[in-house]
């Protein structure tokens, strides 16, 4: 009896670059399929860092599939931010995956149907109605940006940041600020955290003091620090990602642009006034210390995936990376520092223990931050192949 790749159908969660992909090898290799996106348009998760330039080159972002959907004239070694990288290229792919793109359809979760298929309840955004999807097989390359951590100690919430979270309007964001400058004149402004995105911020609010001085800002840092926040490496093959280090790490050391900066320290409570909209920050320090009449609070303390989605299914993980189990022990097993130096780890470390799901991208990562584009094309070449060999 010969597979009548039709019948087969593949839901896809997340229209990023990855999810993307895997709407082009579905349908490359004839498979139904259906692309849930969250967000109002493609690459939501994109959409919240658009202003932020990328470290990678774009050529370094077209996977083999796509190159050939690129506006003609692109430039493959130009360092886009998000908003040119959708608009060059996520946005010629989009149109040639439609009309199997769900945009404001929002996967609330993900189980077993009978024996071998999947039941998806989503939530439709402009009708507020929920309806169930029956699928073969489930990709999740729904990222992990929209899913920040907490400030408060070990991911867990600062008394109060839950209610701030969804306050609108809050003082508080988890994103990188793109304000004017202006709007941040002579405001009080602390920032939490210590990856690359707090270094981008840091680099933006500095720029503010030095067009409004009378502006005070504080940095609040989880870790310890020996001497710099940031480990120079002179080796690093991402010029972008060096630079940042190199120019972050003397606004570290110059003492005139923040105010107070304060290590190995956590938040442990916000409290917000509704007659000010300030708010008072209490750190867990020694001694005890509280910041007060903060305008605006930026959180970059990083993110990790939202498993949720998939909590019903049999998905065994890492405790470590908190990413599925067999590609763990591959990422967690490798000696290889260099980013770009990594590749797939071959399709058997795709595979989960639910037969047909898949977890791909930067989610698949858990909360490792070593994900690159490369590398996900890759593991959606590495999912279709086994879907493929199954049928």
């Amino acid at each position: 009896m010969t597979f009548d790749k039709q019948s087969f159908f593949i839901g896809i969660i997340g229209s990023g670059p990855i999810g993307l992909e895997c709407g082009l090898h579905a349908l490359k290799h004839g498979y139904q399929f259906i692309i849930f996106e969250s967000g109002d348009d493609i690459a939501n998760n994109i959409r919240l860092w658009s202003h932020v330039q990328l470290f990678t080159p774009l050529h370094m972002n077209v996977s083999l599939l796509g190159k050939d959907l690129l506006k003609k004239d692109h430039d493959n070694n130009a360092f886009l931010t998000g908003s040119q990288y959708i608009e060059c290229y996520l946005r010629p792919v989009s149109y040639h995956l439609q009309p199997n793109i769900r945009l404001r359809h929002q996967v609330i979760s993900i189980g077993r149907y009978h024996t071998n298929r999947f039941i998806i309840l989503v939530e439709n955004k402009d009708s507020g109605c929920e309806e169930y999807f029956i699928v073969d097989c489930v990709i999740d390359a729904s990222g992990t940006y929209n899913n920040p951590n907490f400030v408060g100690p070990n991911n867990v919430p600062a008394i109060n940041e839950r209610a701030l979270r969804i306050q609108i309007p809050s003082p508080m964001t988890y994103l990188i600020p793109n304000f004017k400058y202006e709007q941040l004149a002579g405001k009080r402004i602390v920032l939490i955290g210590k990856g690359y995105s707090a270094a981008t911020s840091a680099l933006y609010l500095a720029k503010v003091k030095e067009a409004y001085p009378e502006t005070q800002l504080y940095w609040i840092i989880k870790q310890s620090i020996n001497d710099l926040p940031y480990c120079k490496n002179p080796e690093d093959p991402l010029e972008q990602r060096r630079q940042l280090t190199d120019n972050i790490n003397q606004i570290y050391a110059d003492k005139r642009i923040f105010t107070d900066i304060y290590v190995n320290t956590v938040v442990t409570k916000l409290t917000y006034s509704t007659s000010s909209t300030k708010v008072d920050i209490t750190l867990d320090s020694s001694p005890p210390k509280v910041l007060c009449n903060i305008d605006y609070i930026i959180a970059n303390t990083g993110s990790q995936p939202d498993r949720n989605l998939y909590a019903n299914l049999n998905v065994q993980e890492c405790y470590r990376s908190k990413g599925p189990l067999a590609l763990a022990v591959k990422l967690l097993s490798s000696s290889n520092a260099d980013c770009l130096k990594q590749t797939s780890h071959g399709r058997n470390s795709m595979l989960t223990t639910e037969k047909n799901f898949f977890i791909v991208g930067n989610k698949s990562y858990g909360k490792q931050t070593n994900f690159i584009l490369q590398v996900g094309f890759e593991q959606v070449n590495d999912v279709f192949q086994l879907i493929n060999e199954q049928y």
